[in-house]
């Protein structure tokens, strides 16, 4: 069974489900609710346990009740938190979300200000025990050393490159695939053309190069061809957490040995299943879900 650590955010959620979202200065009732723990590196990990993989999280909370309550709802999922950075004194991130009757989320996040960011001693240590690295790019000081040690044990190290931020290049450059969502892309390249930006990014980095479009699937890079593999048909419910499921199943299919165009289609057909299910990563499939719904859709 493969481990994965995935390295990033780990939030409480609390995510609203409307027809309609409430106009501004009005009030509106919820056909939905449910408070659940997410974030990036948490639902990527959750999504890696509920594929048959050994998930692991490494994100920075604070030793507060909105802090247990995203720990035990780990533990209950069998995630390892065991390399969870707890720190004194601070508070923990939460995230409101609004979900219409579309399915698309709108998000609302707070992460405690004026913080140092976090940091790690030993990042050999930390992934000497797993069988890929997933980090998303909101603690570069957490990803460029874990994503470096990744490169010298030989091992994938992913970036979920979501943001277009100041440290983006080093993280790139660093990690041996980069899953870029289309703002990320966007920002880092200065090309708002998905196959134009991801041709652009060949120049900064060797990585495999790949980018999600939402319901227009994904591309990637094999060579100098700019590939797409078109996204599964699926009435959309709910997309929160959808890429972060996207990017645990890869980093879980790489670690499986799967060729990278095999685990993009699985990770497809996990994040297609999550966007039929409202919930955040309560809808995130099992292995044996995935399977049915890949048996259905045979590749063409």
């Amino acid at each position: 069974m493969p481990t994965v650590l995935v390295a990033g955010a780990a939030v409480q959620d609390f995510i609203y489900r409307f027809d309609a979202a409430p106009a501004r200065g009005t009030k509106g009732r919820a056909k939905d609710f449910i408070s659940i723990g997410g974030g990036s590196g948490a639902n990527a990990a959750v999504a890696v346990v509920r594929l048959g993989g050994k998930g692991q999280v490494l994100a920075p909370l604070g030793d507060d009740l909105i802090g247990e309550m995203i720990v035990r709802g780990l533990h209950a999922e069998g995630v390892d938190t065991s390399k969870i950075l707890r720190i004194p004194g601070r508070e923990s991130p939460v995230c409101s979300s609004i979900v219409d009757g579309d399915g698309e989320r709108t998000i609302l996040t707070w992460h405690p200000p004026h913080v140092a960011p976090p940091t790690i001693d030993d990042p050999d240590a930390l992934v000497a025990d797993v069988d890929a690295l997933l980090t998303d790019d909101r603690y570069p000081t957490l990803a460029v050393p874990l994503l470096e040690a990744a490169r010298r044990r030989g091992i994938p190290g992913v970036l979920d490159g979501d943001r277009a931020e100041g440290d983006a290049p080093q993280m790139i450059q660093a990690a041996s695939h980069v899953v870029f969502g289309t703002p990320g892309l966007r920002g880092t390249s200065g090309i708002s053309d998905p196959t134009k930006g991801l041709l652009a990014m060949r120049g900064m980095t060797d990585a495999f190069l790949a980018v999600t479009l939402g319901s227009g699937g994904v591309m990637w890079l094999d060579g100098d061809r700019v590939r797409r593999l078109q996204s599964f048909p699926v009435h959309a419910v709910d997309t929160l957490g959808a890429g972060d499921t996207f990017h645990g199943s890869f980093a879980l299919a790489l670690a499986e040995r799967m060729p990278e165009p095999d685990a993009l289609r699985f990770a497809s057909a996990v994040a297609a299943i999550k966007c039929s299910r409202f919930g955040g990563r309560a809808g995130v499939p099992t292995r044996a879900e995935v399977e049915e719904f890949l048996a259905m859709h045979p590749a063409g």
